[in-house]
């Protein structure tokens, strides 16, 4: 068997090897020199980079470890050309293993991140880890292709506009897909505030309770970040309602009971009291009959705890229009009313 010895070699691509060879491969040490720029340094079987070696990119770029049959495998690290730098395992030329990834200071999209710890499989974050932000955020938990995915811990800065300034952390604790809150989390403001509950492409959705710092409360569905469907919310004051919601206000059938024992029942829409319903008052009297935004209007009666009846057409709390006043006695008075008078 002839013995390796060292040989330059100029291929027809003008690439230059210089190096050991062994029955006319590069076997053992040598250097190959690219005509663009690209230079390999290390160990050499069967023509291919094989064991450990560097290889430096035409644009600067930079890998340092071992390779397997010309590709990147086992331990190593690759420098890019902006600065971020890649530590860890490789498998067939592709980060796959433990690894950590160290993003450099640049205006790209990535310019946010600065580190990930953790596993990898063929190229992407995939596995558990640790990614950590430039401005204190930190993601703990599973990954998926590049991903928060699975169960996770997010705790971040929050302000205004999606620009994390603030000093005091938030945090959400939970499922991820695809990136976004996704299953079932529990998300705790800067203020204190806590959401508990279903989560659906990064929004509250399904079934939740948000609790305030300042004692309000809300139970029940929702749906894009929004009160969507039955839900109960107590207020600081005592105040509840119970009933139906749409994008975050009362909507539908629903009771709303106030902190002197008032209550109504009935219809609401865009918040507040529209459509049919009935307030009973704390002292005993009660009105059945149509509403506009939280006044009497429309056709309705009034009756008093005394035995007084006030029955037809209101407006803004007062009869307006036609109408019937009937006395606890049964005397009864038919005519035209303005502001709650009778002026014919």
């Amino acid at each position: 068997m002839p013995n390796k010895k060292i040989q330059t070699v100029i291929f027809k691509n003008k690439s230059k090897y210089v190096g050991e060879f062994k029955n006319n491969y590069k076997l053992g040490q040598g250097i190959c020199t690219y005509t663009d720029g690209r230079k390999y340094s290390g160990e050499y079987k069967n023509d291919n980079p094989h064991g450990k070696g560097t290889y430096t990119y035409a644009n600067k770029g930079k890998y340092v470890g071992t390779f397997k049959d010309g590709q990147f495998s086992g331990q190593g690290s690759l420098t890019f050309p902006n600065g971020d730098k890649y530590i860890g395992k490789w498998k067939n030329g592709k980060t796959n293993g433990q690894g950590t990834f160290v993003y450099a200071q640049t205006i790209d999209i990535y310019a946010k991140r600065r580190k990930y710890v953790g596993e990898w499989k063929s190229n992407n974050m995939n596995g558990k880890g640790i990614e950590t932000f430039h401005d204190g955020t930190k993601y703990v938990g599973e990954f998926k292709n590049g991903k928060f995915n699975g169960q996770g811990t997010y705790t971040y800065k929050q302000s205004g506009q999606g620009v994390y300034t603030n000093t005091s952390d938030a945090k959400y604790v939970g499922r991820w897909k695809n990136g976004v809150q996704s299953g079932q989390g529990a998300n705790t403001l800067m203020n204190g505030d806590k959401y508990v509950g279903g989560w659906k492409n990064g929004k509250e959705n399904g079934k939740g309770t948000y609790m305030f710092t300042n004692g309000a409360k809300y139970i029940g569905e929702w749906k894009d970040g929004k009160y969507n469907g039955q839900g109960t919310y107590t207020f600081v004051s005592g105040e509840k309602y119970v009933g139906g919601w749409k994008n975050g206000e009362q909507s539908g059938k629903g009771t709303h009971t106030f902190t002197d024992g008032a209550k109504y029942v009935g219809e609401f829409k865009d918040g507040k009291e529209n459509g049919k319903g009935s307030m009973t008052f704390a002292h005993g009297d009660k009105y059945v009959g149509e509403f506009k935004d939280d006044k009497f209007h429309g056709e309705g009666t009034y009756v008093f705890i005394s035995g007084k009846k006030h029955t037809g057409v209101w407006k803004n709390d007062k009869l307006n229009g036609k109408g019937t006043l009937t006395s606890p006695d049964g005397k009864i008075e038919k005519g035209i009313f303005k502001n709650g008078k009778l002026i014919k």
